[in-house]
Order: C-alpha cells, then structure tokens, then sequence
C-alpha cells in the first residue's frame, strides 16, 4: 500500500536516511519512503496464503503496529496478489538460455523491497561489463517447484508455516 503524502516531519520519524527495510521475522513487513514523500509499506499473510479481501485496510493495520502515529494518515493505493517465490526464497538473476541478451530478475519471495536495488544494479552490471556479483548470483541454480501451477496456494501455506514454526525456533519470529 501506499500512503498520501506525508509531512517533513512524519518522514524524518519514519526514516531520516529514507532507506528501504524490512524485519528480521519468516513472514516480513517491509516498508520505505517514496520521492514523492509517500509511505509505501508492505506484508503479506503469517500462515495461510490468500489475498484479504481489503487490502488497504489489512496493510493498514500492519502498518500501525510499526507506526502507530500514522493513524489519521490516509491509504491512496493499496495492492496485492500472489508472491512470486523461488525454491530457495534467494531471488533468480540470469539470461534466457536461447536469448542470452534477455535479462531477468525473479522470485524475490516477499523480499524484494530491500534487496531490489542491489540486484538492479548486479543485473545492469550483467548486461555490461559483467562483474563477480553478477558471475556469482546468476551461477544460482534455479530449482524448479513442481505441481506449483495447480498447488499453488497448499505450497505457499505450507512453506508459510514451516517458515514460520523455524522462526519460533530461531526466536526470529
């Protein structure tokens, strides 16, 4: 979701350094500022995966546990769908075999708000002059999910608790 505008003084609360971050849990909320002074923030379900019916309002609700004085802040835009996960939740980075001059970046699995503009940068680094990042992330093996078409959403809940009951192990969670 993304908020109005906000105040100078709202975004030095939120972050003065306006970086992205994200917690440390199996399931995490993730948020940062946007150019145009916007809070955009982010969850997802903790064990059953599925879309809530009003997305602003769930958003919303997370949203307030971290920032509680963001109460009378309204929500422009609130979205969602299905995450796109890779098998090691590690987000894939290549060229397509048959089209090496194709580049991707994907499977980010809930994570990419922090991550994303290093991997852009890896990537673009990919597509030039090539760097030991790029040799090493896109020398990733991509392991296939399968019945992932028709399983979709019993894989996702799965992986959301045994992800979740790790944490509790871990006292991550």
């Amino acid at each position: 979701m993304v908020t109005e505008p906000l105040s100078n003084e709202l975004i030095e609360k939120i972050s003065p350094i306006r970086g992205a971050f994200s917690d440390i849990r199996p399931v995490i909320d993730y948020y940062r500022v946007t150019k145009e002074n916007r809070l955009l923030f982010g969850t997802a379900t903790h064990f059953i995966e599925h879309i809530p019916s009003d997305l602003k309002a769930y958003n919303r609700n997370a949203m307030l546990r971290i920032f509680p004085y963001l109460r009378d802040v309204k929500i422009d835009l609130g979205w969602g769908g299905p995450m796109e996960c890779s098998a090691n939740l590690f987000p894939q980075i290549g060229t397509l075999l048959d089209h090496k001059n194709v580049f991707y970046i994907q499977g980010y699995s809930g994570f990419g708000v922090t991550p994303s503009h290093i991997l852009s940068r890896v990537v673009a680094d990919g597509m030039t002059t090539g760097s030991r990042h790029w040799d090493v992330l896109s020398a990733i093996k991509h392991h296939r999910i399968f019945g992932k078409e028709h399983l979709r959403t019993a894989i996702c809940t799965m992986a959301k608790v045994a992800h979740q009951l790790e944490g509790y192990k871990k006292g991550t969670r």
